[in-house]
C-alpha cells in the first residue's frame, strides 16, 4: 500500500531541524513524496512537486487533467530557489515564530485559562481549545460576522466531538496588529455567544511547552 506523504510544512520549524521524510526512510519505493512551495515561498504562488518511483509517478502523469501552474511561475521559482532557498527559510521561521509569541501572549491577555494550547514546534497554525460549552462551527459564524475568521476543529479533525470545542487559527498572513485585534475581537464574541468569562488580573497563564 503506497504512503502518500504530504510534506509542506516540514521546512517551517523554530530550531531549523528538518525532521527525516518517510521518502528517505523507505526502503522498497512505497513512499509518495508530495510538497509545495505555498508555505515557504509564497501562497499565490501554487507551485507544488512529486518524488516518486517511476512506475507510480507515470501512472500519475497519464491522470493529469490540467495544464498546471505556468511555465514562467516555475522558471522564476526555479531561479530563486537555488541561491536564495537555505537563507530564506531561518529569516521566514523567524518572523512566524514571533507572530506565534504575539497570538499566544495575545490568547493569555483576552482568554487567560479559558483558551489552552500547546506550542508548536512549527508550522503556520495554533490548536486551540475553549471551554466544552463553545461550539467552534457556530463560533465560525459569528466570529466572521465580526471580520474574524478561524478554522473550526470539526472541520479539521476525525474526531468530530473531540473537535467541537477547538480550532485553529492560522498566524502566517496577519501582521502583529491584526493579530491583537483579531484575538480580541475573537474573545469579545466568545463571551457574547457562549459566555466565555472576562479574563481577571489574578488568572495563571497556561502555555503549555509540548515535549
Amino acid at each position: 500500500m503506497p504512503i502518500f506523504e504530504d510534506d509542506c510544512y516540514a521546512d517551517l520549524i523554530w530550531d531549523g531541524k528538518r525532521p527525516p521524510a518517510l521518502y528517505a526512510m523507505s526502503k522498497n519505493g512505497g513512499v509518495i513524496h508530495i510538497g509545495s512551495f505555498s508555505k515557504s515561498i509564497a501562497p499565490a504562488l501554487r507551485v507544488g512537486f512529486i518524488v516518486a518511483p517511476w512506475a507510480a509517478l507515470s501512472r500519475m502523469l497519464a491522470l493529469k487533467t490540467d495544464a498546471g501552474s505556468g511555465a514562467l511561475e516555475q522558471m522564476v521559482l526555479a531561479e530563486y530557489c537555488a541561491p536564495h532557498f537555505a537563507e530564506h527559510v531561518p529569516k521566514l521561521t523567524r518572523g512566524l515564530r514571533a507572530k506565534l509569541d504575539t497570538m499566544m501572549e495575545t490568547l493569555n491577555e483576552q482568554f487567560g485559562t479559558s483558551a489552552e494550547f500547546d506550542q508548536p514546534k512549527g508550522g503556520i497554525f495554533l490548536w486551540v481549545k475553549l471551554p466544552d460549552n463553545v461550539d467552534t462551527l457556530k463560533l465560525y459564524q459569528a466570529a466572521l460576522a465580526a471580520g474574524v475568521s478561524i478554522n473550526p476543529g470539526p472541520e479539521w479533525s476525525t474526531d468530530k466531538a473531540y473537535a467541537r470545542n477547538r480550532l485553529r487559527l492560522c498566524f502566517a498572513s496577519p501582521s502583529h496588529e491584526q493579530i491583537r485585534q483579531g484575538v480580541a475581537v475573537l474573545a469579545e464574541v466568545c463571551r457574547r455567544e457562549f459566555g466565555v468569562p472576562a479574563r481577571i488580573a489574578n488568572v495563571e497563564k497556561r502555555v503549555r511547552t509540548s515535549s
